[in-house]
């Protein structure tokens, strides 16, 4: 019997791969999710104005990779992979720059190596589990936590070398880090060759093959579709932890610990420091309750998602009832901030990796490339429209109702859920008989 916990039973491509998009988080989302506190120190731009630029870039960031997608499945992922990398450095150096002009120039730049990037990396995630299907939920757990080790410690690093020495230091180490990122995925390609071959012929031949979908793809599709339009709901609300969370933690919380004045990056760095203890251990309740036949399905923990989601807005209601409208200062503890942190950690893991997932294991081969750029295209709607929203913050309302229209929304798909998730759960059920193309190449 397989040891279902063990991680030398997943494919040894999924630690080479966990490292590359490391390196390539610490610097994209080191850039990303200190942007706010970046334009509001350095070039002392309002919040409003912030936060809106915050919500364009990573908008744009998360729907470019429906283009890139789209390329990767008409070209190369191994390229699309590697171009996308060199070009975030070429953006994290313009950044350095420290001038307004090349700070757009920059942002857009590494919008687009983002694009390029991410969903060809995870379709070749998706194909190291092609014989290993019953691993597949707790092998991108293992990955999405691993990679957060990247954003946990650009924001806490980069928030520390931007306090103590300067931005422009900052942005050259989260270059100097996507360079070192870049060395293993080459020696993955080179080392593997002739499999890549096999799996790029593949993907030509599918291309190439214009037989219609099947009714059960089909169904599939709608799922994937489904999911990827609920996930906006979550992905919005998820945008105010680097958004109006950022101005609560830099305007009303007590920074001081012990005597010592902590910087923001690194309270901001909490969530993915929780989410990198969260991933072994969901990995390995995901990969035990498969053995009992009793793990729950993609609708049910997309559901929890949404709960958990809703439980640590509330937490920030709570924590911002005392602060009277306009007032533009205060000193709220900082566990309120740090729990609704650890419960949206829990959130991001029940429906993030599982989400990246269903996408690899559900579409057609010759739709993977683009539907999981259409899952970067939902995000990137929402974290737009969370940059809106953030700017609100404040805006006639008390902070406490601002954080508690979040529950509101997080609670509208979860009712959805509710309803409908054992349609959509048989809506994705593939039978025994069914060949699934991304999971079976020929040798």
């Amino acid at each position: 019997m397989p040891n279902y916990t063990s991680l030398s039973n997943h494919p040894k491509g999924l630690f080479v791969l966990a490292l590359t998009e490391l390196c390539e988080r610490f610097a994209f989302w080191g850039v990303g999710n200190l942007l706010v506190l970046y334009l509001i120190e350095y070039y002392q731009f309002s919040n409003v104005k912030a936060t809106h630029i915050y919500g364009i870039f990573t908008g744009c960031a998360a729907f470019l990779p429906l283009i890139g997608g789209w390329v990767a499945d008409r070209s190369s992922y191994r390229m699309s992979i590697l171009l996308g990398a060199f070009i975030n450095i070429i953006g994290c150096l313009f950044l350095a720059w420290g001038t307004l002009s090349i700070l757009y120039i920059g942002l857009v730049i590494i919008a687009v190596g983002f694009g390029l990037f991410t969903p060809s990396l995870l379709v070749v995630l998706g194909y190291q589990y092609r014989e290993k299907e019953h691993l597949r939920q707790a092998g991108f757990s293992i990955y999405y936590g691993s990679i957060n080790i990247g954003v946990f410690l650009a924001m806490f690093f980069l928030g520390i070398i931007a306090k103590k020495v300067s931005w422009s230091a900052a942005f050259l180490v989260a270059a100097a880090v996507q360079t070192l990122g870049m060395i293993p995925i080459a020696w993955y390609f080179h080392r593997h060759k002739t499999d890549y071959q096999a799996f790029y012929a593949y993907q030509a031949q599918a291309r190439i093959n214009k037989t219609p979908l099947s009714r059960p793809d089909r169904r599939r599709v709608f799922v994937v579709i489904i999911f990827c339009l609920l996930s906006i709901f979550f992905w919005t609300t998820y945008n105010q932890a680097y958004s109006s969370m950022s101005i609560f933690v830099h305007s009303y919380m007590n920074k001081e610990i012990g005597g010592y004045q902590i910087p923001e990056g690194v309270f901001l760095s909490s969530e993915s420091f929780f989410l990198i203890l969260l991933a072994p251990l969901l990995a390995c309740l995901y990969s035990w309750l498969q053995k009992k036949h009793k793990d729950p399905s993609v609708a049910v923990k997309t559901l929890y998602s949404f709960l958990f989601m809703a439980a640590a807005f509330f937490i920030m209601m709570i924590g911002a009832k005392s602060i009277p409208v306009g007032e533009s200062a205060a000193s709220v503890s900082s566990s309120y901030v740090i729990s609704t942190y650890f419960l949206i950690a829990i959130s991001e893991m029940l429906l993030a990796p599982i989400g990246l997932s269903m996408v690899s294991l559900l579409s057609p081969q010759k739709l993977t490339g683009v539907l999981m750029g259409f899952w970067y295209v939902c995000v990137g709607f929402a974290y737009y429209l969370g940059g809106l929203l953030a700017g609100l913050m404040g805006k006639g309302e008390t902070l406490s109702s601002f954080f508690g229209f979040f529950i509101i929304i997080s609670f509208i798909p979860a009712f959805f859920l509710i309803l409908f998730n054992k349609k959509l759960t048989h809506m994705s059920r593939r039978d025994a008989h069914e060949s699934n193309s991304t999971l079976h190449i020929p040798r």
